[in-house]
């Protein structure tokens, strides 16, 4: 019983983890918007992925909102 506990909530500590870190990373998308030198369609698909992760973060989705943000990372470089 004390290790079904202990993995409960460890669960629950990580997804507390990420969804607090979702912020981060879209304040980190948006700081380098300005100087990345993108296609307009690839700038379009950056700042799309980058609301889909706020719209899912929003919506309690973290792992999801995630991996969005990570998309639009990467096709930024970071």
């Amino acid at each position: 019983m004390k290790k079904l506990l202990v993995a409960i909530a460890a669960t629950l500590v990580s997804s507390w983890a990420l969804a607090h870190n979702c912020p981060n990373e879209m304040k980190a998308i948006d700081a380098k918007l300005p100087s990345v030198q993108l296609s307009a369609d690839n700038m379009t698909k950056v700042k799309g992925l980058r609301a889909q992760g706020e719209k899912l973060h929003k919506e309690g989705k973290h792992t999801e909102s995630m991996a969005a943000l990570a998309e639009a990372k990467k096709m930024l470089g970071m």
